[in-house]
């Protein structure tokens, strides 16, 4: 009975790298998946019910007719959008999955394409059938690249963040079709960039824990003390389960040391509760590429990780579909190609800021940057990344650009939120070009000045 016991207990707790390692060939830059998606009409209906957000006149969320399942909603904490779920069938790679669960997703990107037929999609694969999975694979998320009609960069920052040691999400490439009959028969939407989820199989494969606790930060810029009481935390660090006690208590100690304790003090316990290598790795990443809707400047697009191995918090990238300065709000292109690495935060920021006053951290920091430089961040094999998703991407993009013409939408080249408003978004190569050049100038600057 022991041994069937313990035999159990092991099984529940491999189920998690099986499925990581189940999706293995699923993923990468090469990788361009044929993905068919059916609802039927009254589902098709639903889905568009897409009620909430920053307006001064939200749409209100319907409710359901006497006889008709529920709504079923997701609220996106960030412009407070809330989707309704809908049935569907997804046909993937040639395999049908019936009853799956579909809505759409997203904030800034969200808006940006909510006029247009193509836009973030999640797709539940055990939504309604929970012993379902595609490739061991529970979640497909399905980012439009609704400001990034290159399709570019969010592949090639998450696969620099990866190359960079960081627990990051990996992605692919979808070509995706739309059936609602009567309204759309194999309707092209066009090349989504298919991005793993944050789950628990993620975990696993990274922390070999998935038992912490898991959040993602919204409005927070930075690791903010709220006082001592968890309940003001939850609506601005949003816990994906409800803390236990000791977490709760461990993350407001963390807030309070990065804000509240003298410099003594923060030197000595940092290292404690925070995973300084890994922190160390995010800010120089996001700043290289630069990625500049993110933790250093809106408080926007990252976890963060309490691990149950080491009680230490570690930072994880989300949503890098305007990194290579496609955020022109945050800067001109040639300010972004000059972004200053050694501050990489936009203003101040105390857990930045207190870091990097420790000689010995910022010195593992520009450790830190000069490996990047040689190894992910290296032009030759960005500029390599960049040539082969191009041509990988050519043929697919120009039919989503007919496809668009066809039903009359925007033919949008840089972003329908910034082109003929804002600087465009400059081309990706040309960028990365630029980028390391600036990169390489600055390192260079940086060791002259250590040796004086």
């Amino acid at each position: 009975m022991f041994r069937s016991i313990l035999a159990c207990v092991a099984f529940v707790l491999v189920i998690p790298t099986l499925q990581g390692q189940g999706a293995k060939g699923v993923f990468g830059l090469d990788k361009l998946h044929e993905f068919h998606i059916e609802l039927s009409a009254k589902e098709w209906e639903r889905m568009q019910k897409v009620s909430g957000g920053p307006t001064l006149f939200p749409p209100k969320k319907p409710i359901a007719k006497e006889g008709e399942e529920p709504f079923e909603w997701h609220k996106s904490p960030g412009f407070g959008l809330e989707f309704p779920w809908a049935h569907a069938d997804l046909t993937a790679d040639k395999k049908t999955y019936k009853n799956i669960g579909i809505r759409y997703k997203g904030n800034g990107s969200y808006a940006a394409s909510a006029s247009a037929l193509k836009r973030n999609l999640k797709i539940e694969i055990d939504h309604y059938e929970v012993d379902q999975r595609f490739h061991g694979l529970r979640t497909i998320t399905l980012n439009a690249g609704g400001v990034d009609a290159s399709r570019l960069r969010e592949a090639l920052a998450y696969s620099i963040f990866r190359a960079a040691g960081m627990p990051t999400p990996r992605t692919a490439f979808a070509k995706v079709t739309l059936t609602v009959p009567g309204k759309y028969d194999t309707e092209y939407l066009g090349v989504y960039t298919f991005v793993e989820h944050v789950d628990k199989a993620f975990l696993q494969r990274h922390f070999q824990d998935s038992r912490g606790l898991l959040l993602k930060p919204e409005r927070t810029r930075g690791i903010d003390y709220l006082g001592d009481d968890w309940t003001r935390y939850k609506a601005r660090y949003f816990p994906k389960r409800d803390a236990t006690p000791l977490e709760a208590e461990r993350l407001i100690a963390f807030a309070k040391l990065v804000n509240k304790a003298n410099d003594e003090t923060f030197n000595k316990g940092i290292g404690s509760y925070l995973d300084i290598d890994n922190f160390l790795r995010f800010i120089a990443v996001t700043t290289m590429l630069p990625n500049t809707d993110s933790f250093l400047t809106t408080g926007h697009n990252f976890y963060i990780y309490l691990s149950p191995k080491t009680n230490k918090v570690a930072f994880m990238p989300w949503d890098l579909d305007i990194a290579f300065a496609g955020f022109p709000l945050m800067g001109s292109v040639d300010q972004q190609v000059n972004m200053n690495l050694l501050h990489p935060a936009q203003g101040k920021l105390k857990i930045v800021d207190r870091l990097l006053a420790i000689p010995e951290v910022n010195e593992q920091y520009r450790k830190i940057l000069r490996e990047l430089a040689g190894g992910a961040f290296e032009k030759k094999k960005l500029l390599a990344d960049v040539d082969a998703m191009t041509q990988l991407l050519r043929e697919p993009l120009a039919l989503e650009l007919k496809a668009k013409e066809v039903r009359k939408e925007t033919v949008d080249k840089f972003g329908a939120w910034v082109s003929g408003f804002i600087e465009p978004q400059p081309h990706v190569r040309n960028f990365v070009e630029r980028r390391t050049a600036s990169v390489a100038k600055q390192l260079e600057a940086m060791k002259k000045s250590d040796l004086k």
